[in-house]
């Protein structure tokens, strides 16, 4: 019965996971780039059960010897975060500052204290010091580094990453490429990720000016597997709530001595 208990605490705790991995991903359903998360799943490994302090099983000196019940599994557990680094749809907006990139590469990015982080987030901002910088305020690397805009008014940026202003070419926006990026890449929030090792691959992408790729999560389907983890859920609380009364019982009225 105990067995019982463990599966079904341990199938409740895989679901919470789920769900907020799922809920993330619902939350960030209209961020700009954002990946999805996707939890693995495993069968937990069997355990060896024994009773103890049985006096029913000796060993040759007389000595209570535990009896070997048999294997008890707890049901699965998460094993790691799996990205979802699918396209994205691509949204036209008309803004001059926006850009999206079609395949596989990331927009270089770098703070204030010179970390550089990826990002496919190509809502891009030209800051009052004339630097074109994305939401967070780091600023877009080129392939000479900062992309400095000035006081430019008309700003433009083509399909090789070219940005143009009145005065013209002032930057080329680069790129950067991994060949796991499901390895090679962490989350840090901000809509950005980090990399133990500089960018190791090489990739063929083009960036649309005036477009932005949306968030590739499928609501629809996040919503649907939230109701569904809560049925789960609801059904593996039922299972401890049976379990308990079934142990209340074993407990209480099976073998009670009369009076």
């Amino acid at each position: 019965m105990i067995r019982g208990l463990y599966a079904a605490a341990g199938g409740m705790l895989t679901i919470q996971e789920q769900t907020a991995t799922t809920s993330n991903n619902l939350a960030n359903v209209d961020t700009v780039g954002f990946k999805a998360d996707l939890l693995r799943f495993v069968s937990a490994p069997a355990i060896h059960t024994w009773r103890l302090d049985d006096p029913t099983f000796t060993n040759k000196a007389g000595e209570p010897r535990p009896e070997y019940i048999g294997l008890t599994n707890v049901g699965t557990w998460d094993t790691e975060i799996w990205r979802d680094f699918e396209q994205g749809q691509l949204v036209y907006t008309g803004q001059a500052l926006d850009a999206a990139i079609v395949g596989p590469g990331f927009f270089r990015v770098v703070d204030a204290a010179g970390t550089e982080y990826y990002t496919r987030d190509g809502q891009f901002r030209h800051t009052a010091d004339g630097y074109l910088t994305d939401n967070a305020g780091r600023r877009i690397q080129g392939q000479g580094g900062d992309i400095f805009l000035g006081d430019a008014v008309d700003v433009t940026i083509n399909r090789s990453g070219e940005v143009a202003t009145e005065d013209g070419i002032v930057g080329v926006i680069d790129l950067a490429y991994f060949t796991d990026p499901q390895q090679q890449l962490e989350k840090h929030g901000y809509n950005a990720w980090t990399a133990d090792a500089a960018p190791d691959g090489v990739g063929d992408s083009e960036i649309k000016g005036g477009f932005i790729e949306r968030s590739n999560v499928d609501a629809i389907r996040c919503i649907t597997e939230l109701i569904v983890q809560l049925r789960h859920y609801q059904a593996a609380e039922k299972a401890i709530i049976t379990e308990d009364a079934t142990l209340n019982i074993a407990a209480n009225q099976i073998g009670k001595m009369p009076t």
